[in-house]
């Protein structure tokens, strides 16, 4: 009887378990841009809005016809609503640097007392080509201003650098 007892109950918790560890988040395209990093239309950047049990979250990914290469993710769970991705813009430097790809993200927060307005991600990532394509995320050059909200929160606030013109003027004076 207690070897019987104990089978079912390791049969429930395998059940269990399967469930949680084959359990695949959703993915579906939700854009795709043409991309002009060594020549026109060379490359495409493809962002995909996924669903897991946590919530959606965006996906990226930069390629050819050849190869995709993952470009990363973003997730506010806390958020009201799903993450948005903005804008996508390739930076060509004039100082002879490699380009860098620009990624700008957003979450929007409401219905509380002190905050409501909405929180923006850039992500800049240096692009190399080998044989292969190669990102570099450089984002930390951006510093305290790679994120930043713009709403009410205690007051009004402003940030700077929710358009790629403003990240681009930014580059051109700190890369």
């Amino acid at each position: 009887m207690k070897k019987y007892f104990t089978s079912i109950l390791f049969v429930i918790s395998s059940l269990i378990y399967s469930q949680n560890l084959f359990a695949k988040d959703q993915c579906n395209i939700d854009q795709k841009v043409n991309l002009n990093i060594f020549k026109k239309n060379d490359y495409k950047f493809y962002n995909y809005i996924c669903e897991s049990s946590e919530g959606s979250y965006l996906k990226s990914y930069v390629g050819d016809q050849e190869k995709k290469v993952f470009v990363g993710d973003y997730s506010d769970f806390a958020a009201k609503e799903s993450p948005k991705l903005l804008a996508v813009s390739i930076y060509q430097s004039n100082k002879r640097k490699p380009p860098i790809l620009i990624t700008l993200n957003s979450s929007y927060y409401c219905c509380t007392p002190q905050i409501e307005g909405e929180i923006y991600q850039v992500n800049l990532y240096q692009i190399n080509k080998n044989k292969i394509l190669n990102l570099k995320n450089i984002t930390n050059i951006l510093g305290s201003n790679a994120e930043g909200f713009e709403g009410i929160a205690e007051g009004k606030v402003y940030y700077k650098y929710k358009t790629i013109s403003e990240i681009k003027k930014w580059l051109d004076k700190n890369y």
